[in-house]
């Protein structure tokens, strides 16, 4: 079965501008992962309903959808071990994890002002 990603798109389906989806676009390349988009609006919630939340990216995979491109990031590690990781190490996912949640608290105070 197809890896879906659900990715925001423009009013053409060709215009993809989401710096989330796209960091999963590298991630499933990094990992040599087939996988096939599906473009989706801020009007479509419905479409994504199923993942229980309102915005992308979503990655389906098999009976698992994920959301949010952290916790897509570790599931494609956890599901797919034999393929190259995407941190090298415990050491190296905790630094991920601590500049991820550093650098949207940031962003979140900036946007709030």
């Amino acid at each position: 079965m197809t890896i879906k990603l659900y990715d925001l798109a423009g009013a053409e389906d060709d215009r993809r501008f989401s710096p989330n989806c796209w960091r999963i676009k590298m991630a499933l390349r990094h990992k040599r992962l087939e996988f096939e988009t599906v473009p989706w609006r801020f009007t479509e919630k419905d479409a994504i309903a199923f993942s229980g939340q309102g915005l992308v990216p979503v990655l389906v995979d098999g009976g698992h959808a994920v959301h949010d491109s952290w916790r897509i990031a570790l599931y494609l590690d956890e599901a797919y071990p034999q393929r190259p990781g995407l941190f090298e190490g415990a050491e190296a996912r905790a630094l991920c994890e601590f500049f991820n949640a550093w650098a949207f608290a940031r962003c979140s105070r900036r946007s709030s002002r």
